[in-house]
């Protein structure tokens, strides 16, 4: 029988398309009700053209700024705060060296990547420590565990939410709160297919013992399990969706 999420609410952020967008459909048919925010709310109709439940609320805030965390903290004010987070919000990060960051930046894309769940995180753990449930769940990059050159701030963004989640897993633990991250391989999202030319695609797509890209519908289905009730033993773990990619495949 399948394990129900009946009764949770779940906030999705960069939920309009890709990983995030599979993340809300795969909750919903948990049963969970639904927050899911993106910046683009034409994205958002897609979502809800394509589920038709009314378990699923869209909102179109871009919450990296702080009149779109003001917004969030308004919406959950009225709403109710959320038993699970899941941190998908990926704000562009340039592609370039180190030593040609400036360290304003760094700061900068540290802020507008994490500043909307300080602002709500107070007030979510205290609902949940009521409800003695609560996930949260971020969603890193096997970029953050390797090395690639033009990559760092967006390794040292995601190892950064990773850190602040394993902590977050300790300090909340007893209060039936846990706090996980998924982390993906190379996985065929729309905007990867648009943007990675045909010869790269294939490249990274075979870059793992599979020798195939990941569907974000696989990423969402790490998600849901960790969501789960049934999971309330697992915490403070790093899973790696990525095809086997940590296994030393380039060996091979």
């Amino acid at each position: 029988m399948k394990e129900t999420l009946t009764g949770k609410k779940a906030l999705i952020t960069g939920a309009g398309a890709g990983i995030g967008h599979a993340i809300a459909k795969s909750l919903l048919s948990y049963g969970a009700d639904v927050m899911a925010v993106s910046r683009t709310a034409e994205k958002l109709e897609r979502l809800q053209n394509e589920v038709k439940n009314n378990q699923l609320t869209c909102w179109p805030i871009d919450v990296s700024g702080k009149e779109g965390q003001d917004q969030l903290w308004e919406k959950l004010m009225n709403t109710g705060f959320p038993h699970i987070v899941i941190h998908n919000l990926n704000v562009h990060t340039p592609k370039k060296r180190l030593i040609n960051f400036s360290a304003k930046e760094i700061a900068e894309n540290f802020t507008i990547n994490m500043d909307h769940l300080f602002k709500i995180m107070e007030q979510t753990i205290l609902f949940q420590r009521s409800e003695k449930f609560g996930r949260w769940i971020g969603i890193s990059s096997e970029a953050a565990h390797i090395s690639i050159p033009g990559q760092s701030l967006y390794a040292a963004q995601k190892s950064m939410m990773e850190s602040f989640f394993m902590n977050l897993a300790v300090e909340e633990g007893k209060y039936g709160i846990t706090s996980n991250i998924v982390c993906p391989g190379f996985i065929e999202t729309p905007s990867v297919k648009e943007r990675v030319p045909k010869e790269i695609f294939e490249k990274l797509s075979s870059a793992n013992v599979l020798k195939r890209a990941g569907k974000p519908e696989e990423v969402a289905a790490a998600v849901s399990f960790l969501s789960q009730p049934s999971s309330s033993f697992i915490t403070g773990v790093i899973l790696p969706v990525s095809g086997g990619a940590h296994l030393g495949w380039h060996y091979t």
